[in-house]
């Protein structure tokens, strides 16, 4: 289907948010540097959106995508449950993204969230979407009393990543926050968990 020009230069006026988020942060995003990284002159966001909010709720949208489109992409080739775990926790450590000032962009979302309900609904969805796909992964493996705890417990475990990639003092690797969540599942699971996991599609 072709595209209008009138939502090409949205998409390209969020993706220009979203590298500006990256690089300041939800507190840095201002008209100018949105339109500066879209290649376009400030006044013209007001053209293509009811406010900065707009934008700003469509660019979280967007850099939640980018991850997501990480996991599905690594999903499809996953041949038993416990690939198919392994595909969510990696595909939300991506090598090029999983860096500090990025980190601190997440983290600056996950404050103004606190105090903007538009984007703790989208927070929400963002959980609820994490936890049917993980939940996917142990749904028969494990009993329905254990499942919301297990997954709650990587959720948490891969937002604590996050977290900690943000202090100025952590200088863990994408590769090291897979592996040490990883090990905290295998430990959780045990191993007749673990084989049924490797058995099951």
């Amino acid at each position: 289907m072709k595209r209008s020009i009138e939502d090409i230069r949205r998409q390209e006026l969020i993706e220009g948010a979203y590298r500006a988020f990256l690089q300041f942060g939800m507190d840095g995003l201002t008209t100018a540097r949105i339109c500066k990284e879209a290649g376009m002159s400030p006044g013209i966001l007001s053209y293509y959106f009811k406010n900065k909010d707009e934008v700003l709720f469509w660019m979280v949208r967007h850099a939640n995508r980018v991850i997501m489109d990480e996991v599905v992409e690594r999903m499809k080739r996953a041949s038993n449950r416990w690939d198919r775990l392994l595909a969510i926790i990696e595909g939300n450590f991506p090598e090029t993204l999983f860096e500090q000032n990025i980190a601190n962009a997440w983290l600056s979302f996950y404050v103004a969230s606190a105090r903007d309900p538009q984007l703790q609904r989208l927070q929400r969805l963002f959980h609820r979407r994490l936890a049917s796909n993980i939940t996917s992964c142990v749904d028969q493996i494990m009993d329905d009393e254990s499942v919301p705890r297990f997954v709650a417990t990587v959720a948490i475990l891969i937002d604590g990543s996050w977290l900690h990639r943000a202090a100025a003092h952590t200088k863990t690797s994408s590769v090291e926050a897979i592996d040490l969540i990883k090990t905290q599942i295998e430990h959780a699971l045990g191993t007749a968990k673990m084989v049924e996991m490797k058995r099951i599609k």
